[in-house]
């Protein structure tokens, strides 16, 4: 937990909140009549939901004749490049999984960017190889292409623990040139009008950022950025004397900035016109490289104009893809590239929008469907929500109705998200769907605490993370789909991993007689231990303490009085409130979870007769990798969900999965 903490803060600390005259909350009735009236889909197999995409890295070249793309298959990454008007395609190199393909500014090369390097191929034959090499210690990196060369990639590298720098420009033959050499570590930089190093974005010792501007042979300090707080500059306008920033306005939500360099001076171009959501991404015009669209993700992705062209491409998007979902990858001079990641969509579907007839053609279809993904047509229905908490404040998240059945009917499973510090989406969910499919209704909240709606909402719970002001919103928001008419009172389940395993436990511990049963995976029985544990863990190099990122949303797990009620409210002392048959998952390599804490929480359960089961995989960590790990939890929940709120018998494991869950599971008291 204490890793992905740290990471989750840090991306999403500049996220964006409800505005003081917040929208009312979610009509449901109209989706609810939907989803009844739609066709009952088959029972498909649960395996047919997560399986890994089989296109990635699809790149338009700058000139808009070409598309590159990576199709995994069969445990291999093939890079192919074909015309963007379609037709056969040719396969050029065979890739790790991990590597990143990108156009030179010609459109004639391919950069490789590899865990150990960067390789240069030429994109009509795949012909060349390695040009960089990155040594282990993470000081090398890929920075960009090179805007003013046309073969070159920008490599920037940091040594000595950030006390010196450089910006190296690398051709596809392998020839360096430095760009800039000098003090600092770097995280970021711009190229001027002339095509010299204009803007740096240097990180401080303290996470916090500086963004510098030179001044003939001087850099002088224009913005400064608070610890853990995105900022990242996007471009330079035309005359080189204004920077475009993609950082926290007033102190809340993330938004595009114009600073004026010389004086600082910062004016908003662009901020959420829903008041609601951080601004994620800025498309740059392939005519001007000044900023031309807005991307915004909560409650699903959308779209907006920056410019005369931005706001015809969003139109005609918005026209063509009325439930949104659609972001555009990158935009050559008269075409542009987009991706479809919608609720239904089990994999990215590529478009190409034609920028002189404003047509839409789908590209690579073909190599989608061979993946054997899920008919979107047997998909649910997601629908993002404002529910009011019983405090008055409206909050965030997203129900996925089964089709074809009746809302009052139900079994409603709350799936609750990891971090605390992070949040749920609107796109494809693979568990939801699964759920869906077997006719259960899935809500999953993004309680106060979550990030994506901006630092106030991320901050608010202070340190009320026991059965406190987090617990409430999560529960506040189940007994408002009740009310609304959704899910069965007598049919309720909840599950989640991490936190949302430590609220599992603490929604049957504090509220004993609502839930059917809980499925808790690698959850910490006793919050405020892990938040201690974690505190005391030394930083990893070039990452901030976790002490510090504890900072950032006021806790400070040295004082005991702030973390006096999440002790207090730990289920690890309360196992005699506990009445559904619960079931827990660890991992034996754990390094965010205590994993014999978890153990003894179940002894204690057992040894008051409560079901309870519990499996212990001992070579997995906190977030499983093994395939094998997952289709086991998967399993397990079916059989729980069948048992407890009455659905459809999980399907019958096949030998390699029998064998792993007699391996592993400890104790076998609620299934």
């Amino acid at each position: 937990m204490a890793a992905s903490l740290a990471t989750a803060l840090a991306l999403g600390a500049a996220c964006a909140t409800a505005a003081a005259a917040a929208p009312p909350a979610t009509s449901l009735q109209p989706h609810l009549a939907r989803a009844a009236a739609l066709a009952r889909p088959p029972l498909l197999p649960p395996a047919l939901f997560d399986l890994p995409e089989r296109l990635r890295d699809v790149r338009l070249s700058p000139d808009g004749s070409r598309l590159a793309w990576v199709e995994h298959a069969d445990g291999k990454a093939m890079l192919h490049v074909g015309s963007a008007a379609g037709g056969p395609a040719q396969a050029h190199a065979a890739l790790e999984p991990d590597d990143r393909v990108y156009w030179s500014r010609d459109s004639k090369v391919l950069f490789v960017v590899q865990a150990g390097g960067m390789a240069a191929l030429d994109a009509r034959d795949g012909a060349g190889g390695r040009i960089a090499r990155f040594g282990k210690d993470g000081g090398e990196r890929f920075a960009g292409i090179d805007r003013a060369m046309p073969r070159h990639a920008i490599v920037e590298e940091n040594k000595l623990q950030g006390r010196s720098a450089r910006v190296l420009s690398i051709g596809a033959d392998g020839k360096r040139s430095v760009l800039h050499e000098g003090p600092g570590k770097l995280a970021g930089h711009l190229a001027g009008p002339d095509g010299r190093l204009a803007v740096l974005r240097r990180q401080q010792p303290d996470f916090s950022h500086l963004i510098l501007w030179r001044r003939g042979q001087d850099w002088t300090e224009a913005v400064r950025c608070k610890p853990l707080r995105t900022c990242v500059p996007i471009a330079l306008s035309p005359d080189g004397k204004r920077l475009f920033l993609r950082a926290v306005h007033a102190g809340d939500r993330e938004a595009l900035l114009d600073v004026d360099l010389a004086s600082g001076v910062q004016r908003v171009v662009h901020t959420d016109p829903e008041a609601l959501s951080d601004l994620v991404g800025v498309t740059l015009s392939p005519r001007d490289g000044q900023p031309m669209l807005a991307t915004y993700q909560l409650p699903a992705l959308r779209l907006y104009g920056l410019d005369a062209q931005g706001r015809r491409i969003a139109a005609a998007i918005a026209r063509r893809f009325p439930s949104g979902g659609v972001g555009v990858e990158s935009c050559a001079p008269g075409a542009c590239l987009l991706a479809e990641r919608g609720a239904r969509t089990a994999h990215a579907r590529f478009w190409m929008l034609d920028l002189q007839r404003w047509t839409f053609r789908p590209v690579l279809d073909g190599v989608r469907e061979r993946a054997g993904i899920p008919d979107e047509r047997h998909l649910a229905a997601r629908i993002a929500l404002r529910y009011p908490a019983s405090d008055g404040a409206m909050l965030h998240g997203y129900l996925t109705l089964p089709s074809g059945r009746a809302a009052r009917t139900l079994a409603l499973v709350t799936v609750v998200h990891g971090g605390p510090w992070n949040h749920v989406q609107g796109g494809y969910s693979p568990s939801a769907q699964l759920l869906a499919n077997r006719g259960y209704a899935v809500f999953e909240p993004n309680f106060r605490g979550s990030t994506g709606y901006g630092e106030r909402y991320t901050a608010a719970p202070g340190t009320d993370y026991g059965n406190g002001r987090v617990q409430a919103d999560i529960i506040d928001g189940v007994r408002w789909l009740l009310a609304q008419g959704v899910g069965d009172p007598q049919r309720l389940g909840i599950a989640g991993a991490s936190f949302g395993g430590y609220a599992t436990l603490l929604a049957l511990t504090h509220t004993p007689a609502m839930f059917r049963f809980g499925m808790a995976t690698q959850p910490p029985t006793d919050f405020a231990r892990t938040l201690r544990l974690s505190a005391a863990e030394p930083a990893r190099p070039g990452e901030p303490s976790i002490r510090q990122v504890l900072a950032e949303v006021g806790i400070d797990p040295s004082r005991a009085a702030q973390l006096s009620a999440i002790a207090r409210d730990a289920p690890h002392g309360l196992t005699g409130r506990v009445q559904a048959p619960l079931l827990l998952i660890a991992g034996g390599k754990d390094d965010k979870v205590d994993v014999e804490a978890v153990t003894d929480y179940v002894a204690r359960l057992q040894a008051m007769g409560k079901p309870v089961s519990l499996l212990v995989d001992p070579d997995e960590g906190h977030n499983p990798r093994n395939p094998l790990a997952r289709k086991a939890q998967l399993q397990l929940l079916l059989q729980m969900l069948h048992r407890h709120l009455g659905g459809p018998p999980a399907p019958a494991p096949d030998a390699e999965l029998a064998h792993y869950l007699a391996r592993n599971v400890r104790a076998n008291g609620a299934r």
